[in-house]
């Protein structure tokens, strides 16, 4: 009963916060929004969406990579369909969660084990994480002319200062993470539940360190493409925006779009709001009020949008039925 009440409430959530997301933007200026499309090219929805479809591929090549390494063979177009359909559920649910859940049982619907499943969607993250923290701060580097336009000048010590501190957190934390590990362990050991499991999760952990190794130990040539998928992948997402902008006549720095995008909708995501609820709209509606005007954040937005969440969510739609009428593998024995 509890159950279907939690997955009720989740289905609600969901739509309710894809159906702010999808109208947040005529909400800004639905007359100005409306009245820009009607003079948008054919061709810009064209480039959007094969925009999504590529960024989708790229990220599906990044998977099929780690799997391959790791001995799991599986066809690319099953790893695309099981892509797809993963970016529905981060996209549908709250904060995202629902993404890995999806990802690690949707690779274990094909045959792979429960480690292998979740270090490659680990990994996933792990590049993600490592080209959000080049990019950013590169970005912000060619953000800095814009950024001292909207930061009061005396604002601007305080500003920069913040993040400089916060690289240092960072910093500090990275050198003393055994320490952080030493000590998660202890906690754990004093935490009934994981004490009787203990044996289980130090196979499995196990396991996904000797799987984090293999990866690891790839050629050079599989990291390179790795890293290179995931720089497509994010760059086609976060760069939909700019084009966008360029298209409607404002001539924004790639860089300035791409570190208020990370920054504005990473916030957003932990409103706990599906796909940032309409709050990613409005807050980068207010990002960009310096530079462009009402009518044409309207249209812009919607544009996005199209690109980074209606198109998705289609491709997405359309993962699931692919993977629906496929026989199902046998899974891998646990580890």
């Amino acid at each position: 009963m509890i159950r279907s009440h939690t997955r009720k409430a989740a289905v609600l959530v969901a739509l309710a916060g894809i159906g702010l997301a999808v109208g947040a933007p005529f909400v800004l200026n639905s007359h100005a929004a409306f009245a820009g499309l009607r003079n948008v090219s054919l061709y810009v929805f064209a480039a959007l969406a094969a925009s999504a479809a590529i960024s989708a591929m790229a990220k599906a090549g990044k998977l099929h990579l780690m799997q391959t390494a790791l001995g799991f063979r599986i066809s690319f177009l099953r790893t695309f369909a099981i892509t797809l359909a993963t970016d529905f559920a981060f996209l549908a649910s709250p904060l995202g969660a629902a993404g890995y859940g999806v990802n690690i049982g949707l690779l274990q619907r094909a045959g792979a084990s429960w480690s292998l499943a979740t270090t490659v969607v680990g990994a996933d993250q792990a590049l993600d994480l490592a080209f959000f923290t080049t990019a950013v701060p590169a970005s912000l580097l060619f953000a800095f002319g814009p950024l001292t336009q909207v930061i009061p000048r005396a604002s601007a010590p305080l500003v920069f200062g913040g993040l400089a501190g916060a690289a240092c957190l960072m910093a500090v934390c990275w050198m003393n993470r055994r320490r952080v590990a030493t000590a998660l362990d202890a906690a754990g050991r004093r935490v009934h539940w994981l004490n009787e499991r203990r044996a289980r999760l130090s196979r499995f952990f196990h396991s996904v360190r000797r799987q984090w190794l293999e990866l690891v130990a790839v050629p050079k040539w599989r990291l390179a493409a790795l890293c290179l998928l995931t720089t497509l992948q994010w760059l086609l997402r976060y760069g939909a925006l700019w084009f966008i902008l360029r298209e409607l006549g404002y001539r924004l720095p790639l860089g300035f779009v791409l570190a208020v995008q990370a920054v504005v909708l990473h916030a957003a995501l932990w409103t706990g709001v599906p796909a940032g609820g309409g709050t990613g709209d409005i807050a980068l509606a207010a990002a960009f009020a310096s530079w462009v005007p009402r009518a044409g954040i309207a249209t812009a937005l919607v544009l996005w949008r199209f690109a980074t969440l209606y198109s998705p969510l289609a491709l997405g739609a359309a993962g699931f039925v692919a993977l629906a009428t496929r026989g199902r593998n046998p899974l891998s024995a646990a580890d």
